[in-house]
């Protein structure tokens, strides 16, 4: 795989709006954001804290203002501007906070709250409060939990959307940490 021609076609889908959009020139998106992130962490193009890293095509200041942004007076996280939040934004956009080392800028009482209205009666999580459940949501609504380490849950390797027990061994995330020269999350 070209690393560096993947890792341009990722910056050029930094959008006007700082977030990442599914392709250049798009809208920014909460999953479409999060996609780039755990791409570029992947493969060794983001440090443990991309807050310091020097990378010029990447405004990781701007991004992490868009991320905070998509949290709504709900206290859950949408995946774009003017849409309602949703229960897998608190794992696309909580994740992308995570790996960008500012999840602790986002107000998680009220992340919490949000998440915790959208559980429903039938067991799981819909998408919306109040609606019905549904197995994406369901996982992502776990997720998020994970990431406010909620007890009893164990903890998230974001990149993946696994947990970090699950991470452990796998080949792939152990040659690329020590060939790059990075730390695992």
């Amino acid at each position: 795989m070209d690393v560096d021609k993947a890792c341009n076609y990722i910056y050029k889908c930094q959008s006007h709006d700082d977030g990442f959009g599914l392709s250049p020139s798009l809208e920014a998106h909460g999953g479409g954001t999060y996609c780039a992130l755990a791409s570029l962490k992947l493969m060794g193009k983001l440090p443990s804290n991309p807050q310091t890293f020097p990378e010029p095509n990447l405004d990781t200041t701007s991004l992490v203002g868009w991320c905070l942004r998509r949290q709504t007076v709900s206290g859950g996280f949408q995946g774009r501007v003017n849409k309602d939040a949703d229960t897998c934004y608190a794992f696309w956009v909580g994740s992308s906070l995570k790996i960008l080392g500012a999840y602790d800028l986002c107000d998680k009482v009220a992340l919490r709250s949000f998440l915790i209205t959208c559980q429903t009666k039938y067991g799981g999580f819909s998408k919306f409060p109040n609606g019905f459940p549904d197995v994406l949501h369901s996982f992502y609504g776990i997720c998020a939990f994970s990431l406010l380490e909620e007890p009893g849950l164990r903890a998230l390797y974001c990149e993946l959307g696994i947990s970090m027990e699950a991470s452990d061994g796998l080949p792939f995330l152990q040659s690329s940490s020590q060939d790059q020269n990075i730390g695992i999350i």
